[in-house]
């Protein structure tokens, strides 16, 4: 970066810094500005931000540096927990069990879901610790009798739901800053109900199939019942809010199939009706029905052949017709 460039940079970081939320977008903000001036070292640089800092602003962009730095470290322990919780993936216990209290500290600023996760992983690694043997291995067999695409199935619902319960937190605040809107008049509401029809779909994969019956109970807090709950819970929600293009139909094209076939099943045979009436055999033998007037079909005349006749008609003027 150019000496010339680099006030403008600073500029921007202080506004960055002054504007500062502890949210993934505050933080992008912050990051990306630091980065542009001190590249990968810009969290050890950003303290020294304060010296050309102006004297009346210097109090609250060294408070949220430091609320930012702390934001970004929480944010990274948010990352490596949410890791550990793919089945997916091997559990080393020796090394992530003295790392706990730490995880701890740095999960509980997220509040609520912060120490759901950490509750997680701590059940992930007592799993780990107890059955060594059934814990996740190179081979991909676990504890569970899962595949590897079953095992995804029901870590990606896990995720779609935590986030999901992150951006409906997130996006209530945004409302309320944007004048109490209802959460339905939200201008990026679809995408909730995207992420809702998203989660419904794997939600039923789960309760659909008894395989994955072990890992709700041992996963999944309150165990199959509360995930029936809170799935109908959701389903009421997006049916409530939808649009009807998002909806499933009410019957399904082998339903109809199915029905047409069972109707015409119990339809009565046809019976004989007779001998035909007279003469009509005569006319289909001649290729016509009797009484019945054929329609005509005539030529349709195209657009631009009626603009070619105006326009010859008017290129000079009409000459009279001389009488004979």
């Amino acid at each position: 970066m150019s000496e010339q460039e680099a006030p403008e940079v600073l500029s921007s970081l202080f506004e960055a810094l002054l504007a500062y939320q502890d949210t993934q977008e505050g933080l992008a903000r912050v990051r990306s500005t630091a980065e542009s001036l001190w590249g990968a070292a810009w969290r050890q640089k950003l303290p020294s931000a304060l010296e050309d800092c102006p004297e009346d602003r210097k109090a609250k962009v060294k408070a949220n540096i430091d609320r930012a730095l702390t934001y970004e470290r929480a944010a990274s322990v948010w990352a490596e927990a949410s890791r550990l919780l793919d089945p997916r993936r091997a559990v080393d216990v020796a090394q992530i069990k003295p790392r706990l209290p730490d995880m701890q500290k740095w999960l509980a600023i997220f509040g609520q879901p912060g120490k759901d996760l950490f509750a997680k992983v701590q059940q992930r690694v007592a799993e780990a610790e107890a059955n060594p043997s059934g814990a996740m291995t190179v081979a991909g067999t676990n504890m569970f009798g899962l595949t590897a695409d079953q095992l995804w199935n029901f870590d990606h619902f896990m995720r779609l739901k935590d986030y999901y319960d992150q951006t409906i937190s997130r996006t209530s605040a945004r409302c309320v800053h944007l004048g109490g809107l209802e959460l339905s008049q939200y201008p990026y509401f679809g995408y909730i109900l995207d992420l809702l029809d998203e989660i419904l779909t794997f939600g039923g994969e789960l309760l659909g199939n008894p395989v994955y019956r072990p890992i709700i109970q041992a996963r999944y807090k309150g165990g199959e019942p509360a995930l029936r709950k809170v799935l109908a819970e959701f389903k009421k929600e997006f049916e409530d809010n939808a649009p009807p293009e998002m909806l499933p139909d009410e019957d399904s094209i082998e339903e109809i199939k199915n029905q047409l076939g069972a109707l015409a099943a119990n339809e009565p045979e046809e019976e004989d009706i007779g001998p035909p009436p007279d003469g009509f055999v005569g006319s289909l033998c001649r290729g016509r029905l009797p009484n019945v007037r054929r329609p005509v079909f005539r030529a349709a005349r195209f657009p631009w052949e009626k603009c070619r006749r105006r326009r010859r008609r008017a290129r000079g003027p009409s000459r009279p017709s001389k009488c004979r």
